[in-house]
């Protein structure tokens, strides 16, 4: 009976990223939708991603653009459909867009790849679009994507994260990410997880993104805001922020930022 206190707070840190994503609202996407995106993409057979079955459209999320209602923002993971590889070990095709609401039709893209491994794996529900007044520049109104990851990762880790923001702004066709970072994390403060004797201690953070009240290069700045905790549901320790500026092309900040971070105790 001792040894169960010791590790349940190790036990709660595995179970964090899984009720921070459960907080968000289903942003499901229209089948006709999906069913031009799939045709532009060259795809075939695709159903809106359920979690129930193994179609090649692993995950979607669509919602309408706040500033023009003829408008949609998207974002896709999906497999090609002779792509037999299990879930955990693929390397999905990962589509963000902005399109017309009625006709499916591309307007602006981003492309890239996720690519599956210890530390990432997509279900259904991974992908959440964040389309806060991100007005980073006259006429510039960026907005996010967030990838929740279910791999289970290292069974005994010093620190993990999740839910990483990327947020992207129009580039003539293209849709350009300028800033990324994981919007949950954790790591150890003392003892070692998963030892049951040992006096582990640990920190998680919760971030936020808003806009600063100067700009550099043109792009207003963003200040990252840490809420610090000593555990899930615990109360705040404390608030920290960062301010991050432009250098003209991106928002140079580490995807697994420790800012918010105190020294280790020994």
């Amino acid at each position: 009976m001792d040894r169960l206190p010791s590790i349940l707070p190790v036990l709660a840190l595995c179970l964090l990223p899984l009720a921070h994503a459960d907080t968000r609202q289903p942003q499901p996407c229209d089948a006709a939708l999906l069913d031009s995106l799939a045709t532009q993409l060259g795809q075939r057979g695709w159903t809106p991603p359920d979690g129930r079955d193994d179609g090649p459209l692993v995950a979607a999320a669509c919602k309408p653009w706040p500033d023009d209602p003829a408008l949609s923002v998207v974002t896709l993971a999906y497999r090609d459909a002779e792509d037999a590889t299990p879930a955990g070990e693929r390397n999905l095709n990962w589509l963000v867009a902005k399109v017309d609401t009625q006709s499916g039709q591309l307007r602006e893209r981003h492309d890239d790849y996720l690519g599956e491994d210890a530390a990432l794996e997509i279900d259904a529900n991974s992908l959440w679009l964040d389309t806060a007044r991100y007005h980073l520049a006259p006429g510039v109104r960026a907005f996010g994507v967030v990838v929740h990851s279910i791999a289970r990762g290292a069974s005994c880790p010093d620190a993990d994260a999740n839910d990483l923001l990327t947020l992207l702004v129009p580039d003539g066709p293209q849709l350009r990410p300028v800033f990324a970072t994981y919007l949950y994390s954790w790591t150890t403060v003392k003892g070692t997880s998963c030892v049951t004797d040992s006096d582990f201690q640990s920190e998680r953070a919760d971030l936020t993104l808003g806009l600063g009240p100067k700009q550099a290069h043109g792009y207003a700045n963003l200040v990252v805001t840490a809420q610090v905790r000593a555990g899930w549901q615990e109360p705040v320790l404390r608030k920290v922020s960062t301010t991050v500026r432009y250098d003209g092309k991106r928002y140079p900040f580490d995807q697994f930022s420790m800012f918010w971070t105190r020294e280790p105790q020994p």
